[in-house]
């Protein structure tokens, strides 16, 4: 029993300690580390992970980091985002990010059946042309249902504006 839950431990342990982020670089004792290399690289190169790296690039990605960290240690002492402009465009940006947020979240409820796909397919077959030939179905699924999904969306915004509208008071200057 007692050998059991030492080797779980130590299982655990070294699990965790394999998962844990090390550290690449430290400024002024504050860690860069896997974790924000590979946040990095998520936005750069969706899909691409530090570990698959050459140490070249490996490199150049933890002077990147180190770049922005001493770039962005300096703005904030310099006090940019305790100014009036600052705060305004920060407002600004932040409604719309919360706006592009809400919008992303009404997208994801969105879906299209292989059904509507199909006789989207059937209906417009002889737009689906790659040159003098047919696409077959199954090539052109995905992409009729991304643009089925985009219209659905627009549909969804243009009833939730319309509602929206019909509630406010709107006025038109122009």
């Amino acid at each position: 029993m007692k050998l059991s839950l030492i080797l779980a431990s130590l299982v655990l342990g070294s699990t965790i300690a394999l998962a844990a982020p090390s550290t690449l670089a430290t400024i002024n004792g504050a860690a860069i580390t896997t974790n924000d290399a590979n946040a990095f690289l998520a936005k750069a190169i969706p899909g691409m992970s530090f570990d698959k790296l050459d140490p070249k690039m490996k490199r150049q990605v933890v002077d990147q980091l180190v770049n922005q960290a001493l770039i962005k240690n300096q703005v904030l002492k310099s006090g940019l985002q305790n100014t009036p402009a600052f705060k305004a465009q920060y407002a600004a940006i932040k409604d719309d990010l919360a706006v592009d947020m809400w919008m992303k979240q009404q997208m994801s409820k969105i879906t299209v059946t292989d059904k509507e796909t199909k006789d989207f397919y059937d209906a417009n077959s002889d737009k689906m042309k790659q040159g003098d030939k047919k696409v077959p179905y199954e090539q052109a699924k995905k992409e009729i249902s991304q643009f089925l999904k985009v219209e659905k969306f627009k549909a969804l915004m243009n009833k939730t504006t319309d509602g929206l509208r019909s509630a406010a008071k709107v006025e038109i200057k122009i």
